[in-house]
């Protein structure tokens, strides 16, 4: 015996005591009931339920406005197979059995048009002789949701009005719909013979039994399948079927590459790449060839978290396998290279920085922004067009996705951040489902950066940011470490007492990575020094037609860190931006453009200091 779908139990409830039902949503899949039988549409399982009703029915009738009225004296109905078979026509699906070339030509020439069929059911609903149980498929393509309705609209209209309002308690009338928002809201206001029932994507207890029914075994992690398929249709589900047959033993790992074929295309798993010697030197390769100074706490972070997903833990703690594979949340100030260890996590797991995609999350403060990540809803501006965020992973599904500053969204796209971190999935406007189980989510803000280190003091005793930096009683390392306890509690306040969402935290969990604030002159070294690199190669990429050179003199880095390092401290990698573009770039500018007045090529430029503080560029 299975469970049957709430969905299913609904509808055979709603049906003993309401003549009117609306269907709308998933209403194009196949269906399974508590016995394990498998409707090939929604068709079938209507017949079926009719047969199953208290009231004995004489005939049913299934109208499909492009096709014609189908009538099925209750004799007729018969039992569904308990397995699928072959797949049926989409024409039969809707108006009854395949009908020859002949059949078809003579049911366009007698095809009803719905003012009659909504005329002749006007009257043979408020019939009491016979008991008729009536299906009408496309509601919302027959007569659509509109704030105005053409004359030929508003015919039609009022006929089904006049059928709902008219109609007997002893029949039944089934309205399916493909979207409720495009179902005209006069037909079931202020209706109490009417009720709307949504038919949700299959649950896992669905695919579960579709499973087992299709497979007519119990396969290895069966469980498992049903958990990865989450937001699949039935009917998704065959091509699984099919490729797990012919599996005597999967893996989890197999499992996943198999589901994943069919949830999100043909992919290369670039996780599956990610073995343990890549892991173990991940650190190194971070800040030796991602140039990520000074921030080696935080990048131990990431690398333990890249180990529980390589090892298909993530999620098993909560049960939910269908999450993304990480979630971070990266805390500190402005600078200090959030956005930078992002860009280069994206490169070190999928070989290439076009996998990382950032949002700014400023651009998200009022409400209606949310339609810019998942799209405008049906007949606004743009809806074709779908939205930034679900489009971008549904071109790229492994990539590393940043949104950031992510205190300035609004309340409402917080919502759209839970369903993304609980179930891995999201609904786009137009109702396609885009998976995030091969991603990595990463939050940042800088949050913290003015406000006081509380840590459970009484508000007279709570500690600036400032104070911590300026106590010259605590040692470099504890002063830095309470630095990355402030940010951390700075986060963990914002959510529980600013905006109330200790949900949302609990998501996160113990991935806030704090990063550090402020560093010894040694490792403003290494940070200036990577930054040097990084324009010699910039500079040298943008003048290779000429054949320009770059170079810094030795003692450069030590002279800006003296000069502005207490800048660097405070505005970090951009304070040393800013430094350089200060002190270098101007006069670099000017020999760069005085070579090229005269013709020079393959010119050498130094950066060298002269009398400890005056850069001369030597060309």
């Amino acid at each position: 015996v299975f469970a049957m779908s709430v969905w299913i139990q609904n509808l055979k409830t709603r049906l003993e005591d309401r003549s009117v039902i609306i269907l709308h949503g998933n209403v194009r899949d196949r269906y399974i009931d508590e016995v394990g039988r498998v409707y090939e549409n929604l068709t079938a399982l209507l017949r079926n339920i009719a047969s199953e009703m208290p009231i004995t029915f004489s005939e049913l009738v299934f109208y499909d406005p492009i096709g014609n009225e189908k009538r099925e004296p209750t004799g007729e109905m018969l039992p569904p197979p308990p397995i699928v078979g072959d797949r049926v026509d989409e024409d039969e699906e809707l108006a009854g059995t395949k009908n020859d070339e002949q059949q078809n030509e003579q049911k366009l020439k007698t095809r009803l048009r719905p003012t009659q069929v909504l005329e002749q059911w006007n009257r043979k609903l408020t019939r009491t002789d016979q008991n008729l149980f009536v299906v009408l498929f496309y509601l919302d393509k027959l007569v659509a949701y509109k704030s105005s309705y053409q004359e030929d609209e508003k015919e039609i209209l009022l006929r089904l009005e006049k059928v709902i309002e008219n109609v007997s308690p002893n029949h039944r009338l089934v309205l399916v719909a493909l979207q409720d928002t495009m179902v005209p809201i006069e037909i079931y206001t202020n209706s109490p013979k009417t009720v709307v029932l949504p038919i949700p994507n299959p649950e896992k207890t669905d695919r579960s039994s579709y499973l087992k029914c299709r497979l007519g075994k119990e396969l290895p992690h069966l469980g498992l399948i049903a958990d990865l398929t989450e937001g699949l249709f039935l009917r998704d589900l065959d091509n699984i079927v099919m490729a797990a047959s012919d599996w005597v033993d999967l893996g989890t790992r197999d499992v996943r590459r198999l589901v994943n074929k069919y949830r999100i295309g043909e992919q290369e798993d670039r996780w599956g790449t990610l073995n343990i010697d890549r892991l173990d030197t991940a650190q190194r390769w971070f800040v030796e060839s991602g140039g990520v100074k000074g921030q080696d706490e935080a990048i131990q972070k990431v690398v333990d978290t890249l180990c529980i997903a390589r090892s298909g833990l993530s999620g098993v703690a909560s049960g939910a396998v269908s999450k993304p594979k990480g979630v971070l949340f990266f805390a500190g100030p402005t600078g200090v290279g959030k956005t930078f260890t992002a860009k280069k996590l994206a490169e070190f797991l999928f070989g290439t920085e076009e996998a990382f995609l950032r949002f700014d999350m400023s651009e998200f403060k009022e409400e209606h922004t949310i339609s810019k990540l998942i799209g405008s809803p049906p007949g606004y501006v743009g809806f074709e067009r779908g939205g930034m965020l679900t489009n971008a992973v549904r071109e790229r599904p492994f990539s590393v996705i940043l949104f950031d500053e992510v205190e300035k969204a609004h309340p409402k796209i917080m919502d759209t951040f839970l369903q993304i971190l609980d179930e891995g999935r999201l609904t786009d406007s137009r109702g396609q489902t885009v998976f995030f189980t091969e991603t990595v989510i990463i939050f940042t803000s800088n949050l913290g950066t003015r406000t006081t280190d509380s840590r459970g003091l009484a508000a007279t005793e709570r500690i600036t940011l400032d104070e911590i930096i300026d106590d010259e009683n605590i040692s470099y390392s504890e002063k830095k470490e309470r630095v990355r306890e402030h940010f951390s509690k700075a986060v963990e306040d914002f959510f529980m007492f600013e905006i109330s969402r200790p949900e949302l935290l609990n998501r996160i969990g113990n991935n806030i990575v704090p990063f550090n604030y402020i560093h010894t002159p040694e490792v403003q070294m290494e940070i200036v020094s990577s930054h040097l690199r990084r324009i010699k190669e910039d500079f040298q990429d943008r003048h290779r037609s000429s054949g320009h050179d770059l170079d810094f003199d030795d003692r450069f880095s030590s002279w800006l860190v003296q000069k502005h390092g207490e800048r660097i401290n405070i505005f970090g990698g951009r304070g040393i931006t800013n430094a350089i573009d200060d002190e270098v770039m101007g006069p670099l500018a000017r020999a760069v453009l005085k070579a090229e007045h005269e013709g020079q090529e393959q010119v050498k430029f130094r950066i060298r200091i002269t009398k400890g503080q005056q850069i001369i560029v030597e060309g």
